[in-house]
């Protein structure tokens, strides 16, 4: 190895450069401390003013969401109705005229024995004539045995 007679910068560098000092180390170690610390400290706000506006962000949406619950449930509603009238207008009108009907039908009223009598008697009198009208007709003649002719 050769040796240089002159040093080179490194080598002036490096030997300019004193010993770091006990004292120096602690309040270097300190620093760094302090800097974790620190940066603990800036994360910790960040996720604290993070988590406050996701809260805030959190109620005002769920406050949206159930605002606009409540409109679909009204239109769900009005629009239900609506249907309920249209389905059920024929449905009453059906009810309706079946329970006229039921009404011609039955005999429900306080003179349906009277009406019964009158129909009776109404029935009565037809079968009569109608006997009548079967003992006035001839009875029909014995068809007569037609000779055939050989061929």
């Amino acid at each position: 190895m050769r040796r240089c007679s002159r040093p080179d910068k490194l080598t002036e560098t490096v030997l300019a450069k004193k010993p770091e000092t006990p004292p120096r180390r602690a309040e270097m170690a300190r620093k760094i401390w302090l800097a974790g610390v620190g940066a603990y400290g800036r994360a910790f706000s960040d996720a604290q003013e993070s988590l406050a506006k996701v809260t805030d962000d959190t109620s005002r949406m769920f406050e949206d969401l159930v605002a606009r619950g409540e409109e679909i449930e009204d239109t769900v509603e009005e629009r239900g109705r609506a249907l309920a009238q249209r389905v059920n207008a024929p449905a009453r009108s059906f009810d309706e005229r079946i329970r006229k009907m039921r009404a011609r039908l039955t005999a429900d009223d306080d003179d349906s024995d009277e009406r019964m009598e009158a129909l009776e008697a109404r029935l009565g009198a037809i079968e009569a004539k109608l006997d009548l009208l079967l003992a006035a007709q001839k009875p029909p003649k014995p068809k007569s045995a037609s000779k055939k002719k050989p061929s």
